[in-house]
C-alpha cells in the first residue's frame, strides 16, 4: 500500500547528499578486490572465481592517527564473524549482507603507528566465503566526513503519552536508508536506516531531508515524516496506538537467534530484547543453535522485563533438519544434535524438558534438499519415501526470513500430512538473526488468561501451541470462532443433521496492511472463498460467516487462510512479496465418534470392503477421502496378488465420473 506522504515529498525533492557522500574518499590502500574463503564463486564476476586464501592482510605506511579517522572497503556475502584488526587490536567486525556494497569503520585513535601498519580481515569461520577490498584509509573523523548533526528522537504510546519500545526507519531524499550514529541510550540497537529504542535517545545522522516511520509491530499504526536536518540540533517525536484488538491471545516469536550465541547474523544478546520490545513480541523463544541461552538477565539489565516473557529454548541443528525446543535450562546439556534419527533426536529433546518440539522451514534451504525434499514427501497422500517419522508438535507454515515464493506452498505439505492422519500444527515466526529483520514478522497468537505479557502461564502456552489452539501471522490477526469463541484445535460435534456447518472468521489488521481473501479450507480443498473488504488506509475488524456443506459421512478439518497485498513501506522490510495469517484446524465429528482423518477412515474402512460397499462409499465421500480410499483399496489389491492394471481398471469403474474429474484422482490413478 503507498503512502501518500513519503510519494508527494519525494517527488517533490532532489537528492541532497554531502560532497562527503557523493565521492568515496580516502587514501587507496588496496584498489584490488579479493575471494577470500575455501569455494569456487564463479557467480561475482568482482574477484576471482578461485579463493586467495582465508585471511586478508594490506600492509601501509602513514603517520599516527592522534583522532579517531575511518577504515572504507568494499564487501560481498557476509555471513558469519569476520574481524577487522589494525596492527593485531580488533577494532570492528565486518557488517553482514549479502550484496556487493561499500561499509565504513570508525578506527579510534592510536590504532595506528607512525611508520608500518598492518591492517588484517581475519574469519571465525575460514569455509565462508566473502569478497573484501578496495581499502581507503580517510584521516577525519566520522563526524568530520559525513557531516553529522545530533537528533533527539522519542516515541510514545498515542493513548497516555508514556515511553514505547519502536522501529525508527530513516529513508533519505535518494531512497536509500540513512547512516545513523552514536546513540546515547543503552536500551538501542542500530542498523543503517533503522534504530530501534525504549521511548527515547539521541543519535547522529548526515544533515539532509530523510523520510521516517515508526512501527511497532503489525498491531500498532504506522507513524510517518517529513524530517530536514540543518546546523543545529532537532527533534523528531513519533506517538502509536493498537489498532488490533488481541485480548485473550499473546504474540509469540517462536524463531530467534543472536550473533554472540548462534555465531552469525548481527544481533548482540542485549540488541536482540530490543528489538523484540520494539516489535511487540509478547512470548519469545531464544532458539540459538544449539545453545540453551537465557534472555531474562539481558531483559533486566536493560529495563524490558515487563514488555514481553522470554523462554530458553534452542535450535537443535542437526544434518538432517533443524528443531526449535523449548522450555529448557540453560544449566542442562545441549539436546542431541549429532544423531541421524529424528526419534532419537526428539526423544532426547522431551528428555530434557522440552514440552514442544516443532520442525523449522521443512522445505529450506530448498524444496528438494530439505527434510520434505530428502524424504519426497507426496502430496496427493501425505507419505514420505523414504519413510519418515515426525514426533514433532508443530511445523513452521510461515518462517518470515525464508524466501517462499508461493504462499501456498509449504500450506500444501501440510494439508497432505492432516489428510493422511498426521496430527501436526502450524506455527509462525520470524528466524531472524540480525537487527534489522524484524523478529515478529512471523508471528503465533497463543491464548493467554493474563493481559500481562511479563506474566505468561509458559506451561498453559506450550500445551495451547501442542492442541493447535493458536493462529499464525504475516501481518495481519485470523481468529475462527464458534458462538464468538475462538475454536482452533476444537472438534466440533455436528453429526445430528444435514445442514451446513456455520464457522465464522474474524479477520483484523491494521491501517498499513491490507487483507483481500479468505479461503476456507476443508481436508485441503477450497471450499469457500470470500473477499475481505475494508477502507483504504484504516484499521480492519470484520467478521466473516462461512456456511461449509460438508458430506454427510465426512469427518473433516476447517484451516482458514488470509492473503493480502505484499508490505509497502521500508518500515517493515519483508522477504516475501505477500502477507497472509491463517488458523489452525478446527475439526469437525460428522458421526458422533470424534473425529477420524481421511486417511485413518481409509485404512479402517477398506480392509472390511466389498465392491460394492466401495462404490457406495465412493458415492458418499469428499475428493480427499476417495484418493485416500483408493490408495489404501490398490494396496490391498496388491496384497492380495492382483495385477495392478487389473485393480487399477476396476477401481475406476467403481469411481464413475470421479476418477475423471478430481485433480487428485487423476494424478494418482496415472501412477
Amino acid at each position: 500500500m503507498a503512502h501518500p506522504l513519503l510519494l508527494a515529498v519525494a517527488a517533490a525533492l532532489l537528492p541532497a547528499l554531502t560532497s562527503a557522500q557523493q565521492a568515496r574518499p580516502g587514501r587507496v590502500l588496496d584498489a584490488t578486490l579479493h575471494h577470500l574463503g575455501n569455494d569456487p564463486t564463479p557467480d561475482w564476476p568482482e574477484a576471482p572465481t578461485e579463493p586467495e586464501g582465508t585471511t586478508l592482510e594490506v600492509r601501509f605506511e602513514s603517520a599516527p592517527n592522534a583522532g579517531d579517522w575511518m577504515l572504507y572497503l568494499r564487501q560481498r556475502s557476509i555471513d558469519n564473524t569476520w574481524r577487522l584488526r589494525m596492527n593485531g587490536v580488533e577494532f570492528a567486525r565486518l557488517q553482514t549482507g549479502a550484496e556487493l556494497v561499500e561499509r565504513w569503520y570508525a578506527l579510534p585513535a592510536g590504532l595506528v603507528q607512525s611508520g608500518a601498519n598492518v591492517l588484517a580481515v581475519v574469519p571465525d569461520t575460514p569455509s565462508d566465503d566473502i569478497v573484501v577490498g578496495d581499502v581507503r584509509l580517510v584521516e577525519r573523523s566520522v563526524r568530520d566526513v559525513f557531516g553529522l548533526q545530533k537528533l533527539a528522537v522519542s516515541v510514545s504510546d498515542a493513548r497516555d503519552g508514556s515511553p514505547l519500545p519502536a522501529r525508527v526507519t530513516f529513508v533519505d531524499a535518494d531512497g536509500q536508508l540513512g547512516k545513523l550514529f552514536f546513540a546515547t541510550s543503552g536500551a538501542t540497537a542500530m542498523r543503517e536506516g533503522v534504530l530501534y529504542l525504549h521511548g527515547a535517545t539521541e543519535i547522529e545522522l548526515p544533515r539532509g531531508t530523510y523520510f521516517t516511520f515508526a512501527t511497532r509491530g503489525p498491531e500498532w499504526s504506522l507513524s510517518q515524516s517529513v524530517l530536514t536536518l540543518a546546523d543545529t540540533p532537532s527533534s523528531l517525536t513519533h506517538a502509536l496506538a493498537p489498532q488490533v484488538d488481541t485480548r485473550g491471545f499473546m504474540a509469540c516469536d517462536t524463531h530467534l537467534h543472536t550473533l554472540q550465541f548462534s555465531g552469525h547474523g548481527d544481533a548482540s544478546a542485549r540488541e536482540r530484547q530490543v528489538t523484540l520490545a520494539g516489535e511487540g513480541v509478547e512470548l519469545a523463544i531464544a532458539t540459538d543453535h544449539n545453545h540453551n541461552i537465557d534472555y531474562a538477565p539481558f531483559q533486566r539489565e536493560l529495563g524490558l522485563s515487563k514488555w514481553y516473557t522470554s523462554v530458553v529454548g534452542n535450535e537443535v541443528t542437526t544434518d538432517i533438519g533443524h528443531f526449535n525446543a523449548f522450555p529448557l535450562s540453560p544449566a542442562d546439556p545441549v539436546p542431541p544434535f549429532r544423531s541421524r534419527d529424528i526419534v532419537t533426536i526428539v526423544h532426547g529433546m522431551r528428555g530434557l524438558g522440552a514440552q514442544v518440539v516443532i520442525l523449522n522451514h521443512p522445505r529450506w534451504p530448498s524444496a528438494a534438499n530439505s527434510p520434505f525434499g530428502h524424504h519426497q514427501l507426496d502430496r496427493v497422500l501425505g507419505r514420505f519415501d523414504p519413510p519418515l517419522e515426525l514426533p514433532v508438535d508443530a511445523t513452521e507454515m510461515v518462517n518470515s526470513t525464508t524466501d517462499e515464493p508461493d504462499p501456498l506452498g509449504l500450506f500444501r505439505d501440510w494439508f497432505a500430512l492432516l489428510n493422511r492422519g498426521v496430527r501436526i500444527f502450524a506455527v509462525g515466526s520470524s528466524d531472524s538473526h540480525t537487527v534489522g529483520e524484524p523478529v515478529g514478522q512471523g508471528r503465533t497468537y497463543v491464548p493467554c488468561a493474563s493481559e500481562d505479557p511479563s506474566a505468561i502461564d509458559v506451561p498453559a502456552a506450550c500445551e495451547a501451541i501442542r492442541e493447535g489452539r493458536t493462529s499464525i501471522s504475516l501481518g495481519f490477526v485470523a481468529t475462527s470462532l464458534v458462538e464468538g469463541q475462538p475454536a482452533m484445535g476444537l472438534t466440533l460435534d455436528r453429526s445430528s443433521g444435514l445442514e451446513p456447518v456455520i464457522l465464522e472468521l474474524r479477520v483484523q489488521s491494521s491501517h498499513w496492511l491490507r487483507p483481500r481473501k479468505a479461503t476456507a479450507f476443508v481436508n485441503s480443498r477450497a471450499l469457500a472463498t470470500q473477499s475481505v473488504l475494508g477502507e483504504a488506509n484504516q484499521p480492519l475488524d470484520t467478521t466473516l460467516r462461512f456456511e461449509l456443506a460438508l458430506r454427510e459421512r465426512n469427518d473433516a478439518w476447517v484451516v482458514f487462510l488470509v492473503e493480502g497485498d505484499a508490505v509497502a513501506t521500508p518500515a517493515w522490510p519483508s522477504r516475501n512479496a505477500y502477507t497472509l495469517a491463517a488458523t489452525n484446524p478446527v475439526f469437525i465429528d460428522r458421526d458422533g465418534g470424534g473425529y477420524t482423518s481421511p486417511g485413518a477412515a481409509a485404512s479402517a474402512f477398506a480392509p472390511k470392503a466389498t465392491e460394492d460397499t466401495l462404490r457406495a462409499r465412493f458415492a458418499e465421500v469428499d475428493g480427499p477421502h476417495a484418493v485416500q480410499l483408493t490408495s489404501a483399496w490398490l494396496a490391498l489389491e496388491r496384497g492380495r496378488g492382483v495385477p495392478h492394471s487389473k485393480a487399477l481398471e476396476r477401481v475406476k469403474e467403481l469411481l464413475g465420473e470421479r476418477a475423471t474429474m478430481d485433480a487428485d484422482l487423476i494424478e494418482l490413478l496415472a501412477r
